[in-house]
């Protein structure tokens, strides 16, 4: 488990407070441990952060508050802490562009889903780990091409890569991703000791893989992807390969 410092700026408190339930369920289906501060006004943020000498791995700032707008907020904490995640939350759409001028990695329109907030603590978390392990993340983190630049997916998130025209298709445990990268490009970059091709059109992650059929591999959640006929013998027999060991690790155990 991996922990991770978040402070919350927001003048809404009920906002605050919902932010807070959301971070008790991400920590109770992921590997990570969430510490969270809570701040009303970014001028408190910053004077409580310097008196006490408090810093974040990650900020959460509301656009639009009393005193001190959440981009002006970013500024300063981006000279104080250089490698921190900034993230924006805001009532409006339009302030979208501010916030990738200040250099975000993110922003969240209320009210937010916990599928959105999700979404973006898994971003932040990958650049969090970057930052700290280069090498050990090079090894976990694919750096995906889209048409936003291009984007870290950890590798065990992804189900299945499809191939769609001159591009690909990454099916996440949390949505999908359109990539401009073709599918043997996105092959070159896996681990072949975990991605394997069951059709030309199809790279699959061996371990969502539920059961090898005649004409298709069937994969959590119900989804099946069609396997190719030189593909199924190796499949069936690695999956089954799989089964036995599992079942021998169980009863040794």
């Amino acid at each position: 488990m991996q922990q991770f410092r978040l402070a919350i700026c927001d003048d809404e408190e009920y906002f605050i407070e919902d932010i807070r339930q959301y971070l008790k369920a991400y920590i109770s289906e992921t590997e990570n441990e969430i510490i969270a501060d809570s701040y009303t006004s970014g001028k408190a943020l910053l004077e409580i952060s310097e008196r006490e000498e408090k810093s974040y791995d990650i900020y959460f700032l509301d656009v639009d508050m009393p005193e001190m707008r959440g981009t002006d907020l970013a500024k300063e904490l981006r000279q104080r802490y250089p490698m921190a995640v900034i993230c924006f939350i805001t009532s409006y759409e339009e302030y979208a562009y501010e916030a990738f001028r200040a250099e975000a990695l993110d922003y969240l329109i209320k009210p937010v889903k916990y599928a959105e907030l999700r979404h973006t603590l898994n971003r932040c978390v990958i650049q969090i780990q970057y930052c700290r392990d280069a090498d050990a993340a090079k090894k976990r983190y694919l750096e995906v091409k889209t048409n936003r630049g291009s984007t870290l997916v950890d590798m065990k998130d992804i189900i299945y890569i499809e191939k769609r025209r001159n591009q690909c298709v990454f099916h996440l445990d949390d949505g999908e991703l359109l990539s401009y990268m073709t599918l043997s490009e996105a092959y070159d970059m896996l681990d072949k000791a975990s991605f394997f091709y069951v059709h030309q059109g199809y790279i699959v992650n061996f371990a969502q893989i539920r059961e090898v059929k005649m004409k298709v591999v069937c994969l959590g959640k119900n989804r099946e992807i069609p396997i190719s006929r030189k593909y199924q013998p190796k499949m069936r027999q690695m999956h089954m390969d799989k089964i036995m060991r599992l079942r021998t690790e169980k009863y040794q155990g």
